[in-house]
């Protein structure tokens, strides 16, 4: 038989094992343990600044020697529902997840626990969420973040609860919550390349334009799995009612526009779905290559049309214009004088000597030699 002697640190516990069954621990301060020859005498040094208890015999020290736990332990609980705040002097440090029961060194620190019941408050305190994202993935949570311009949808077990605003969320995750986020922006759809027969059976091809909006984002996440599909669908089928009814020439005098009766029954159609549908709008109208050369075709005959129009009309005027001219120089032969001195005027910038006989006389009776 003799004693042994241990000396424990200020932050440090030792664990006494003899022969593989628990004994004690021991606290800071000199200790002196008996040890016979024939006893397997075992200790483990704990540090105690970590604060948790992490060993092979907590379960055992819980079960069988609570008058240790009382000594030297903060023990905290949790059950299914719930979760625990550990703080230090204060400050959180360690977040235990529902069913677990967890010991905390007794020492320098002043250990503390809050206990929280998730399915009555699922949603982490305001004032709590830094030092949660401060412990990171060891905290028990999930952030959400709305932006802004959308709405988020809160779920609790699968059920809505209600509609958050833009900003940052947090909820613990053993209450089940889950966020969806819905667009509140206007948006604009484009259906490109839909096919499209006219009442004259003709094939084109156009791309349709429309404006909406989430004007309900409960209603339509309730009533609809893809709003936009059946937004989608709805502009496919309203573009078909209203140049089915229509012929070639309709449709390209007024392409721009769709039928508003049906506009508005999409619009109606939408409403029901939280869908607010604003301007609806043929972008383009894609002809086929032969319809394209008979139109050009048919467009350069009218042309040639006007043009030979307006060059009739032209000719008509001016045949009118020389026949009142001719009708004044036989009413008037002064006025045939003064033709001629035109004429002559216009003839001597090209002649190089012209002969004049009676002077002026001559030049009004007679007729002009150009030499």
């Amino acid at each position: 038989m003799f004693w042994k002697r241990i000396t424990v640190g200020d932050r440090e516990r030792i664990l006494v094992i003899r022969d593989g069954r628990f004994d004690t621990i021991l606290g800071p301060g000199e200790h002196n343990l008996f040890v016979s020859p024939l006893t397997r005498l075992e200790t483990v040094v704990c540090r105690t600044d970590g604060l948790v208890f992490d060993s092979e015999w907590n379960r055992f020290l819980l079960k069988q020697r609570l008058d240790l736990i009382d000594a030297f332990f903060v023990l905290v609980e949790t059950s299914d529902v719930e979760v625990a705040m550990v703080s230090a002097d204060g400050r959180l440090f360690h977040v235990l997840p529902p069913a677990r029961r967890a010991l905390y060194w007794k020492g320098e620190v002043e250990v503390t626990a809050e206990i929280v019941v998730v399915i009555d408050t699922p949603e982490v305190p305001a004032a709590k969420l830094p030092a949660l994202e401060r412990l990171g993935s060891a905290a028990p949570v999930t952030v959400s973040r709305v932006a802004e311009g959308q709405a988020g949808l809160l779920y609790l077990d699968n059920k809505f609860t209600r509609t958050l605003e833009a900003g940052k969320y947090a909820f613990w995750n053993a209450s089940g919550a889950r966020i969806e986020t819905i667009d509140l922006r206007r948006q604009t759809m484009e259906i490109a390349g839909q096919e499209i027969l006219t009442r004259d059976k003709v094939s084109l091809r156009v791309n349709i334009s429309a404006e909406y909006q989430v004007a309900d984002p409960v209603v339509a996440a309730r009533t609809a799995k893809d709003p936009a599909a059946l937004l989608y669908r709805a502009l496919q089928l309203a573009v078909r009612r209203t140049l089915g009814h229509r012929t070639l020439d309709e449709v390209l005098a007024d392409k721009t526009d769709v039928d508003e009766l049906v506009a508005q029954e999409v619009r109606e159609e939408l409403a029901a779905y939280g869908l607010r549908v604003g301007a609806i709008a043929l972008k383009d109208v894609i002809l086929p290559g032969e319809v394209r050369d008979i139109l050009n075709q048919v467009v350069t005959a009218e042309k040639q049309a006007q043009a030979n129009i307006i060059r009739r009309r032209e000719e008509t005027a001016a045949t009118r214009s020389l026949l009142n001219t001719a009708r004044l120089m036989e009413e008037n032969p002064l006025l045939v004088r003064l033709k001629e001195l035109e004429t002559l005027e216009r003839v001597v910038e090209k002649v190089d000597r012209i002969t004049v006989s009676d002077g002026l006389a001559g030049l009004l009776t007679n007729l002009v030699t150009i030499k």
